[in-house]
Parts: C-alpha cells; sequence; structure tokens
C-alpha cells in the first residue's frame, strides 16, 4: 500500500480531500463525484470504502483501519491513483482571488448597457399575513408588513432608468410586486400605459406577482388585455396545505377566495387572445418536509397543468438567518467516517420503491423529483479541471434583475434584506461601493468557506442569507450550506437511481431551459 501514499498526499498538498469530490450511492451501485470536473464515476465497493475515507478523513493511515483484505484496499488504490494520473481526477485547484469569476465581471457593460429587468414594490401593505413571509415580526433581516406605496414618480424613473441602461434591441422585463400589488391596481395600470406609451418601441414583458384573493373581472379583463402578461399565482397547494400558511390577519385561511380568483382568471383569460400565455404557481413548502405533502401538491396541481399552459415554481421556506460559528469540516457530523457501507443511502429507502414506481408518462408533473434531477443534470462537466470558481449562484447584482422598493431605493432582489441598497432611482447604481460590497466581500467570504467543499461547483446559494446588520457576513448562512450539501447529496443518488431505472427521464430533462 505505501507505494500509492505520495500519490494521495500529492493530492492533500492541493488543499485537502474533503474538497476534492463526494462518495455516494443508490440501491444497487457506487459512484462518486469528482469536484473538479463534475464527472461522476461507477466504482466498485472498495474503491468506494477508501474513497470514502479518505474523503471523510483527509488521511492515508486511515485506510489500514478498513475492514478489508489489504490486496483488496492495494487493488483500490491503485484504480484511485490510475484516474489521478490518467483522468485529472481530484485536482480541483485552490479556491483563490484570482480565480473566481466574479473577478472578470464587467460591471460597468453590465449595469450600464446590459439590464434585463426591474421589480417595482408597488407597496409593502398586504391584506394577508402569511406565516412564513420573510415581512413577519419573526425574520429581523427584512422589513415588517408595512404601509408605504410606491408613488408614480418613483416608477416612472425607476422605468426610464431600465430603459436606458439596457440594450434597445433585447426584450425587457417588468415586475410589479408587494405586499399584494392589487392593492395598487391604479398604479398597475398607470405603469402599463406609460410604457406602452413613452417606449411602444421596445419589447415588454410584464409580470405579477399576486395571491389571487382580490382578483376581480374587471382586473383580470385588463391583465388578459396586455401583450406579454403574465400572473404568479402564489397558491401553495390544496386547501389544507395552503391555509396552514396562507392566512389573513385574523387567522382565517385564504383558500377559497385565491381559488376564487384564480377561476375568475382563467376564465376570462382562455376567451382573450393571450390565452396561449402560462400563468405560474408560487409553491412555498413548509417543513415538515414528507412524502405525503409532496404527492398531495403534485396532485392537486397536475389537473390544472392539463386544462390550460402553466407552470409549477417549487421554493422553500427560508428562515431567519441566525448567526452561527463556523464548523470545519474535518469536525462536520457529516464528515464522521465509518467502515459501513449499509446505512449510506444518502436519501430515505422508501424511496427506492418509490423511484422504481414512477409514473414516467406524466413525470413532468413530479414537481419535486425534476427539480432535484435538473441541479444534478445542468452541472458543467469537462474532462480538465475547472479553473475558474462561480460566485456561487450570484447573479450580478442589478443586472438581471433589480428590485426597487416602494421609496426607490435598488435592492439586488426581493429576498435579499435592506443592508446594502445598490443605489437609487435618483442617483443610479453606485457601481464602485457594489464591487466592494457584493463582488470583492463575497468572494473574501467564499475563499475563507467555501474553498474546502465538494459542492462549490454545483452550488446555487446567492445573497440571501449572507448578510448581518454591518454588511456581508457568512456566519447567517452556514445553516443553509448545510442544508445544500444535504439536498445536493440525496440529489445525486436519486438522479443516479432514475438514470439506472428510468433513463428515458433524464435524457427528456436535455430540452428542460433553466431561467
Amino acid at each position: 500500500m505505501e507505494e500509492y501514499r505520495k500519490t494521495i498526499e500529492k493530492v492533500k498538498s492541493n488543499g485537502n480531500w474533503f474538497r476534492q469530490g463526494k462518495t455516494f450511492r443508490t440501491s444497487q451501485y457506487f459512484y462518486f463525484l469528482d469536484t473538479g470536473t463534475g464527472k461522476v464515476y461507477k466504482v466498485n465497493e472498495n474503491v468506494f470504502r477508501v474513497l470514502d475515507c479518505l474523503f471523510k478523513t483527509n488521511s492515508f493511515d486511515n485506510l489500514y483501519s478498513i475492514n478489508m483484505p489489504k490486496k483488496d484496499i492495494k487493488n483500490a488504490l491503485e484504480e484511485i491513483c490510475s484516474g489521478i494520473d490518467k483522468q485529472n481526477l481530484f485536482s480541483a485547484p485552490l479556491l483563490t482571488f484570482n480565480n473566481i469569476a466574479g473577478q472578470n465581471l464587467a460591471l460597468e457593460d453590465n449595469l450600464t448597457k446590459d439590464m434585463n429587468s426591474i421589480t417595482l414594490e408597488l407597496t409593502e401593505r398586504c391584506n394577508l399575513r402569511c406565516k412564513y413571509c420573510v415581512y413577519s415580526e419573526t425574520n429581523n433581516d427584512y422589513r415588517t408588513f408595512g404601509i408605504k406605496d410606491m408613488t408614480f414618480e418613483t416608477a416612472q424613473k425607476a422605468i426610464d432608468f431600465l430603459m436606458e441602461h439596457s440594450s434597445e434591441d433585447k426584450r425587457v422585463f417588468i415586475g410589479l410586486y408587494g405586499g399584494e400589488p392589487l392593492l395598487r391596481f391604479p398604479l398597475v395600470k398607470q405603469v402599463i400605459a406609460y410604457v406602452q406609451k413613452r417606449y411602444s418601441q421596445r419589447d415588454v414583458y410584464y409580470s405579477m406577482t399576486s395571491n389571487m384573493t382580490l382578483m376581480t373581472e374587471e382586473i383580470a379583463n385588463f391583465l388578459v388585455s396586455i401583450k406579454n402578461m403574465s400572473v404568479v399565482a402564489s397558491i401553495d397547494g390544496p386547501e389544507e396545505i395552503h391555509d396552514m400558511q396562507r392566512t389573513y390577519l385574523n387567522g382565517a385561511g385564504s383558500f377559497s377566495d385565491a381559488i376564487r380568483g384564480l377561476n375568475t382568471y382563467i376564465r376570462i383569460k382562455q376567451s382573450s387572445p393571450n390565452k396561449d400565455i402560462p400563468i405560474a404557481f408560487s409553491v412555498v413548502v413548509q417543513a415538515p418536509y414528507t412524502k405525503e405533502k409532496f404527492e398531495k401538491i403534485n396532485s392537486f396541481f397536475k389537473p390544472l397543468k392539463l386544462q390550460y399552459p402553466c407552470s409549477v415554481l417549487i421554493s422553500y421556506v427560508s428562515t431567519t438567518s441566525t448567526p452561527e460559528e463556523y464548523v470545519p469540516i474535518n469536525k462536520r457530523p457529516e464528515n464522521i467516517w465509518t467502515d459501513d457501507v449499509e446505512p449510506d443511502y444518502a436519501y430515505d429507502p422508501i424511496d427506492v420503491w418509490t423511484l422504481h414506481n414512477l409514473d414516467t408518462k406524466n413525470f413532468s408533473f413530479d414537481y419535486f423529483r425534476r427539480n432535484a434531477l435538473l441541479e444534478i443534470h445542468k452541472r458543467t462537466i469537462c474532462d480538465l479541471p475547472i479553473n475558474t470558481y462561480p460566485l456561487n449562484g450570484c447573479c450580478v447584482p442589478g443586472a438581471r434583475r433589480l428590485y426597487v422598493t416602494t421609496t426607490g431605493d435598488f435592492l439586488p432582489c426581493e429576498r435579499v434584506g435592506t443592508q446594502l441598497p445598490l443605489g437609487n432611482v435618483n442617483e443610479g447604481l453606485n457601481i464602485d461601493y457594489i464591487k466592494k460590497h457584493y463582488i470583492d466581500e463575497f468572494i473574501k467570504q467564499e475563499i475563507k468557506y467555501c474553498g474546502e467543499c465538494w459542492a462549490i461547483n454545483v452550488c446555487n446559494n446567492c445573497y440571501m442569507n449572507c448578510f448581518g446588520a454591518e454588511g456581508m457576513d457568512f456566519s447567517h448562512r452556514h445553516r443553509m450550506c448545510r442544508n445544500t450539501r444535504k439536498r445536493l447529496s440525496e440529489s445525486l443518488s436519486i438522479y443516479h437511481e432514475v438514470m439506472t431505472l428510468h433513463p428515458e427521464i433524464i435524457n427528456d430533462l436535455n430540452a428542460v431551459v433553466i431561467e
């Protein structure tokens, strides 16, 4: 075995083994993900056990503790070292200030020529008091339910700013948000009339996120008459699930009013020239996360999708980002090594039965499993280790989406707190400020905390939960990082289980576009 020590220790000299990959398994096979190339390899049980020991202990000496004949360990090491020498495995470069993509962002161009969309916070007011809302009194990182309304002048300035800082030959998007935007329906009409009159030559798409409880025939008739207007309906599923969280101030459920409003909108929309524009459902799932709950939500939306064009957007409740001490990777419970492969399923064994019995013809309606597969399917895969690391799942602040508060402040999006505004409608975007507080500070934190993580190239965590009262502070997102690693481990296992059982589902994912 000792003849392989030098090669194994060489990997450690490039950081550590923790960051170079992840072992996982399905009901039948053993695999590992190589961090640097994004490739997944199917291996035998012996190679799996040796790699699992290396990834979790970062120690060659611990290989002697594996309950396996030394000859088998030696053969496994030979296979692993061959992969290092011939297939560029376990060679992900160290994370430094110079190899993070954010260093090369053309902020000036992105923010002066290539803006894409704005979201207007028409009002802070809302007629519901959803228990998981980021604006509830229990969440200290965001404003609480407010009473401020956006003026038409502020909306006008925001629209002008978008048009002046985007390419005339590209489509732009204007989002109408709240609070509940239908509380400001007159302003909705004003905004659209202004755009249609002043920017008639531009290709403008609109979207409005609504709880649908205030939808009337008058409002529906107006919305369906607007070219390129899409509605995002906040409905969490069947009544028993929806009404657990989406309530009025008095605690009463909002499901019946939301469905009445939805039916009104759909009925009028189906007889309009714009009937083919899909409606999107924004579904927020609250713990506990059970198969029964997921199946009920899937079953609720499946018949709706058969009736008219629609999509379902799944998200999970964002808990308050309580700061935590960072736990070094070698002390995390997830990296405690035991020489035992039997309990090493990353997901509930009951899922094995579920995956064996998938309804492949209607898999597009299985929103939860499809999303889990997509984040693995769409990862970057290459022959040589990726030499530039992303800013996790962060967008270019202010370019892809710009959130405009009722008072005219600019934020990256509605999910980021108000601690560090990017600018405002009167003064524009402060590019130097954005680079310092959103790019450079993020890079410093990423180097400190993400450099030893195997999930760095498949992580989609963004600026949400990255801020404390003083600015960028990753201690607010350590819990989210743990959950992300757990979710990605589960997704790797589920993806490769489905690849074995239903390869046609994996092939169909090639046609899915993630925006």
